[in-house]
Formats: structure tokens, sequence, C-alpha cells
């Protein structure tokens, strides 16, 4: 069984464009190298000095690397049994010193049971049912081809509620004549990266002082011809005050508090073709307070198309914030479009190249996946030429 093992692994290592999972009955090994070459040049709109990590300048960076073991159990009667173990690791940077992505099961890492019939329930660290609901609605803007280009995330202008997170229970419907659905619950004791990870000021790998429980739910009907869906989700003890923060930033504070989300829309599919538009609203209040009650919402909404033919594959995304309704301050929207092109080189290696452009509000910061950090007022042009490699 050793050699058995030892020689499936040499395999993947040395003929990786043979097979995209090394499978060993109900055991396989897969994951994706990304990385790509990044040359980004701010405008500083501010008139400010910018710190030099926060200036023009060339840098390789990462795009969402991972590597999994994952297994999948026959239990008989049409149920069957899940584990995962997903990891993020890094090609071309290691994250900043207070970066704790790069940890083993910080990746979507559960245990599961589910059947054809009943759906599938996980347990463990999974992405929310509000994250999975935007790729319910318009999928190609949630398969995005690198990190340069996406729109979507905690500090972009799309689902900054969606998240990966531990503490998590998620179940996932099967499909019923088109129709799916998702439900997650997170209790809010995570202590890496989550929405809930900590009290206000307390860094991301800090245990978690007040519980923010968050529930999730997305549904949607998919045909061959379109997509259309829906999801919301809602935090418990926590408030965001939206002018202060362009990124997510759920905190428990004393008070009645409301946070939550709705967003909803579609994609339509024609041969080689998609064309997708989603509206999402963001709310949080606070009140009880004799200062620093608030009742804001902010409005987003985003478009994408795509093509996809042989090696070939375009995709064009658009995305804008409004102001921040409810707030004293203005200019606190932003908007970013980006253009991005992948061609297959061979089955699993593609190269990708893709040109985004942030422009940001005097008083909003939002900024692209790959993780440049911009000052309030700034924003900037980013060219990302890298590589992919899916085994």
């Amino acid at each position: 069984m050793k050699k058995i093992i030892a020689l499936a692994i040499s395999a993947a290592f040395t003929a990786p464009a043979a097979f995209a999972d090394v499978e060993l009955g109900p055991f396989s090994i897969y994951g994706t190298a990304a990385t790509a070459v990044e040359i980004i040049s701010v405008d500083n709109n501010t008139g400010k000095p910018l710190l030099p990590t926060k200036d023009s300048q060339t840098r390789l960076m990462d795009q969402s690397s991972k590597l999994g073991f994952k297994a999948k159990y026959d239990l008989g009667d049409d149920f069957f049994a899940l584990a995962q173990v997903e990891s993020r690791f890094y090609l071309g940077n290691n994250g900043d010193n207070t970066d704790d992505k790069a940890e083993i099961g910080s990746r979507n890492t559960f245990v599961g049971i589910g059947s054809k019939q009943a759906g599938t329930l996980r347990l463990g660290r999974y992405d929310n049912a509000y994250k999975l609901s935007l790729k319910q609605i318009v999928p190609t803007l949630y398969g995005n081809l690198n990190e340069a280009s996406a729109t979507y995330g905690s500090k972009q202008i799309l689902n900054r509620l969606g998240g990966r997170q531990g503490d998590m229970i998620a179940y996932e419907s099967p499909d019923l004549m088109g129709f799916s659905g998702n439900l997650s619950y997170n209790f809010g004791k995570d202590s890496t990266n989550s929405i809930s990870a900590g009290s206000a000021g307390a860094p991301s790998n800090t245990v978690a002082t007040d519980l923010m429980g968050q529930t999730a739910i997305g549904i949607a009907y998919k045909h061959s011809m379109f997509n259309v869906g829906f999801g919301y989700t809602t935090i418990s003890n926590a408030a965001w005050k939206l002018d202060g923060s362009s990124g997510a930033s759920a905190k428990n504070l004393a008070g009645s508090q409301k946070l939550d989300a709705y967003q909803f829309g579609g994609q339509v599919n024609y041969m080689d073709f998609s064309a997708g538009a989603i509206f999402e609203r963001t709310s949080s209040s606070l009140s009880g307070l004799t200062a620093g009650n608030f009742d804001q919402h902010q409005n987003v909404f985003g478009l994408i198309g795509g093509y996809k033919k042989d090696a070939l594959e375009i995709q064009v995304q658009y995305a804008k914030a409004s102001d921040v309704d409810g707030s004293t301050l203005a200019d606190t929207g932003g908007q970013q479009a980006s253009i991005s092109v992948g061609y297959n080189l061979h089955k699993y290696v593609q190269a990708v190249a893709s040109f985004t452009k942030v422009d940001n509000d005097r008083n909003a910061n939002f900024t692209s996946a790959s993780g440049f950090g911009l000052d309030k007022g700034n924003g900037m042009s980013q060219f990302a030429l890298g590589l992919v490699g899916k085994f």
C-alpha cells in the first residue's frame, strides 16, 4: 500500500498534465498553482505622500493558489460521506506579517454527509451561502480568471459579507427540476479571517470575544440558457458603519444593532457567450446611544460579459457602488472595470492577462481582490500577466 501511495504521489509531480486529480480509491489530491506579475500605477488624488507599499510598483503576486485532499465514501442506500482538507499557499509572495490564511485547512475544510435526493450537509470551514449565491446568480462572475480582475470580496465592491468561514454548518440542496438552494450558519467564534473574527480592533487571528453569528441563504433556478437567483445574509450582535470602511467591518457595539444584505440578478448563456447582472444592498444601523447612532445602506451593481471557445476565454466586468445613504459624508462610492483573457496552453495550464481600473470617490478605498491597499480617494490601474497550473 505504501508503494502504491508513493508511486501515485510521484506521478502527480512528474506528469501533472496527465490528469486533474490524483485518485486512490475514494481519496484524491488536487490543487491550483497560480501567480502573476502585476504592474500597478496608483492615482494619488489626495496629494498626500504615499507609503512605498501603497505607491506605484511592479510585484509578483499569488492568485489564490491552493492544495487539497478529499475523500468520498459510499455508505449505501444512495448516501455518501465527505471529508476535505484544503489549504492556501503562496506563489510569489508570503502575504503580510499578520496573514494567517496560509495554514493547513485554511480554505474549505470539512466533513459531511449527503445523498442525491436529500442534499449535502457540511460541518467545518466553508463558503457561506451568501457567497455561494453569487455563483448561483452569475456563474461567470464567480469564476473570474484571476484575483487581479475580481470585483467581489471583503474589500471589493460586490458581496462584501460573503466569505469563507469556520464554525460553519452548511446545507446544499439537491437539484429539483432546476431549482436549488444553500443555507449556512456560522456560530461567530471563528478565529481566522472571518467576518466575525474578534471584536473591534482585534487582529484577524484573535479569538472572537463577542459572538457574531451569521445566517445566510441562497436560492436559484438554472436553465440551459439562463440563471436567476437571490441571496440574503444577516449577522447578529453586529453593525458596520458603511461610510467609515469600504471593506467589510462587522463589529459588536453597544446599543441596538443590525447588519444584513441581499442580492439578486441573473445570467444569460447563448452559445459561447454569457452576460449577467447583479444588484446588491447592504444595510446597517445602530441606535440607543447618546452619540454615534446611524442608519445606513449602500447599493451596488455589477455587470459581467464572457466568451469561451476552445482554448480562449474572455471576461469583462464592471461594478459600481453608490454613495452611502444615511451618511453625513459625501463621496463614499467607487467603481471598478476589468478585462481578462485566458488562453489554455494545455488542458491544465492557462496563461492569463488582465487589466483592471479602480476609481474611488474621496471617502472610499475599494480595491481589487489581489489585495493591493489603496488610501481613501485614490485609484489605480493594474495590469497582470501570469500562469495557472491545475492538478
